[in-house]
Formats: structure tokens, C-alpha cells, sequence
């Protein structure tokens, strides 16, 4: 009884973060779930469209995000050779500045970049995703 009691309690604290790491956009990103968002590491073949795309996709599907509702990256990727492909989002606005994305491209590197899910989504068509 014991046993299967720890067992449960296990595989309860582990099922958001392994079913996370199962969400694979491309095969080539690794999603940490974060409180109200997700940290994406990886490299895509479509650069900064895809990580909107898939962070998108993660906000619908794993935080129940609407279409209308904001996503603002959190903790922008760092610049420079040898530092991790990471990029934090989050639907929280608390703390951030936010400003429109008005070129995809560097986006990623700036805290409070916003783009509502539906418009990320919209990047979305031509790429490879779990929930497509």
C-alpha cells in the first residue's frame, strides 16, 4: 500500500515537467514548464517564428491560453558565442515592460517582447508541431 501510494505521489510530481520535455516542436526543442509560462531551448531551421510558434502552441495547449491573450517573453535569449538557446515566455506581464514585436527576428532578445497566441499561431502553418 505504501508503495503504490509513493508511486502515485511520483509520477504526480513528475508528470508537468516529463510532459514537457515530451513536447518536441521539430524534435529539436526542449520545453521547461515554468509558473504561467514555458523556457524554450533548441534551434529550429525557422529561427524566431518557429520559438513564437512553439511557445504559442505550448500556451494553448498545456496553460489554456485564448488566442487574444498576450505571451511576453520573460528572460530574453543571450547574445554571443557560447551561450545558451534559451528564451523564457510567460502570459504574466507582472514586472516586464512590454513592447510590440514589430520585426520577428530579434524579438527573442528583448524582455517584455509581446505577441498575442493567436498571432504567434499564425507562424505556425508550414512547421512541424505535436498538437499538428
Amino acid at each position: 500500500m505504501k508503495r503504490s501510494i509513493a508511486g502515485v505521489i511520483t509520477a504526480t510530481l513528475l508528470a508537468g515537467p516529463l510532459a514537457a520535455q515530451g513536447y518536441p516542436a521539430n524534435g529539436r526543442l526542449h520545453f521547461t514548464p515554468l509558473e504561467n509560462g514555458v523556457r524554450i531551448e533548441g534551434r529550429t531551421d525557422h529561427g524566431a517564428r518557429a520559438i513564437w510558434c512553439a511557445a504559442a502552441d505550448y500556451a494553448r495547449d498545456q496553460l489554456a491560453a485564448r488566442g487574444d491573450q498576450d505571451i511576453y517573453v520573460s528572460e530574453p535569449q543571450v547574445r554571443g558565442f557560447g551561450q545558451p538557446n534559451a528564451v523564457s515566455f510567460t502570459l504574466d506581464p507582472t514586472g516586464l515592460t512590454p513592447s510590440e514585436v514589430f520585426i520577428v527576428g530579434p524579438s527573442l532578445t528583448r524582455q517584455g517582447s509581446r505577441l498575442s497566441v493567436g498571432h504567434a499561431l499564425s507562424f505556425c502553418p508550414d512547421l512541424y508541431l505535436p498538437s499538428r
